[in-house]
């Protein structure tokens, strides 16, 4: 088991903060929602990247353990169309295809 801790001051910036690398995968769908929302978050003039999108849902996410087994429930009900954004009654979604690291700007 592995007791290695991280030491982190509660008084700072928490966007300044230490940080972690995290792996994660993914439905391409969920992948293409976050872009919208960092685009939309930018639109509205927020200057944002997705790693700072993602940091700040994750902050404002405070359910209790049944409102996560709801969440849970209902993502693993979901289908590819309830990811999108913008309503589509396409049969077959194309989603942009990306090479892993940093975005660029739209």
């Amino acid at each position: 088991m592995n007791d290695e801790r991280h030491s982190v001051s509660s008084g700072d910036r928490l966007r300044d903060s230490k940080d972690k690398q995290v792996g994660i995968r993914w439905p391409i769908a969920l992948d293409q929602r976050l872009d919208d929302l960092v685009e939309r978050a930018n639109n509205a003039g927020a200057s944002t990247t997705r790693r700072e999108t993602i940091a700040a849902i994750l902050l404002v996410a405070d359910h209790t353990g049944e409102e996560l087994v709801e969440i849970l429930i209902s993502y693993r009900r979901a289908l590819v169309r309830d990811a999108l954004l913008e309503v589509s009654d396409a049969d077959v979604i194309q989603f942009k295809a990306h090479r892993p690291g940093p975005r660029g700007s739209s």
